[in-house]
């Protein structure tokens, strides 16, 4: 008997940034039902999964910024947070700049960055979030940041996850949640880690959890969980990773793992 749940939420739950489909939904019912917490477990902000967690009807833990920080959402209170040096900041920022890749950090709810861009409106219009274009960013110490973000070409992200990770390894967790999308989190953060605590917090031992996800950021989640699925849109990193593969998130593969899965 499985009784947390921790999903992903882009390309893994929904099609559209702040709608879960209706059969999925259906099914994230069945096993709340059933006695089983469902949360998530995404690369966004508290802000950035609020219709998401809100559709689902969380009432306790959910984990952001790719396991860097949890919130309760019964108080809206972050109960486990992990930042990056603001040395270490400065030197991302500039080496996105070095890389000329649309680079910004986190503070609260809302992002900054250097200049406009494409990208960077096509970010936070995507999330609806507050932003602020700071052109003197690579001069400041920026505290409390839970991740960094870089967007790239997807090609070209996908060449430098490795390699920045080996740059990296110990100072900086290294991943991506999306197509062109590099992301920095302290190297002890990540979702693995943050379902461990939040499975900790409810009292659920490990044999009892299972997750789902389809990139390179839910890796250690699938990993570490009792039953890792990935949808079979996944990264190979994670389709090679999960304990099974369930259909694809245009065939609504969380539906699917609940009713013969967790359910079943």
């Amino acid at each position: 008997m499985y009784r947390l749940l921790v999903l992903d939420i882009d390309d893994t739950l929904p099609l559209s940034p702040y709608e879960i489909p209706k059969e999925n939904l259906a099914a994230i019912r069945r096993a709340q039902a059933a006695g089983v917490y469902v949360t998530v477990a995404t690369g966004r902000g508290y802000l950035g999964s609020a219709a998401i967690r809100k559709a689902i009807g969380m009432q306790g833990p959910v984990i952001n910024y790719g396991g860097a920080v949890i919130h309760d959402t019964r108080t809206d209170e972050t109960i486990f947070q992990t930042a990056l040096p603001p040395a270490l900041v400065q030197e991302l920022l500039l080496l996105g700049k070095e890389l000329n890749v649309h680079a910004h950090l986190y503070q609260g709810d809302g992002i900054v960055y250097e200049k406009a861009s494409p990208a960077a409106d096509a970010y936070h219009s995507f999330l609806n979030l507050p932003y602020t274009i700071d052109p003197d960013i690579c001069k400041k110490a920026w505290h409390n940041v839970p991740k960094v973000l870089f967007i790239a070409e997807p090609a070209y992200a996908e060449e430098l996850i490795p390699v920045l990770a080996e740059r990296y390894a110990g100072r900086a967790k290294v991943s991506g949640s999306k197509a062109g999308f590099i992301e920095f989190n302290d190297p002890d953060a990540h979702k693995g880690a943050a379902t461990a605590w939040v499975a900790n917090y409810l009292g659920v031992p490990q044999c009892e959890v299972a997750a789902a996800g389809d990139n390179l950021l839910d890796l250690e989640m699938i990993e570490w969980a009792g039953l890792g699925a990935a949808v079979a849109n996944g990264h190979n990193a994670v389709l090679a990773a999960a304990d099974c593969i369930v259909p694809s998130c245009a065939e609504n593969g969380v539906a699917w793992m609940i009713d013969h899965l967790i359910l079943g």
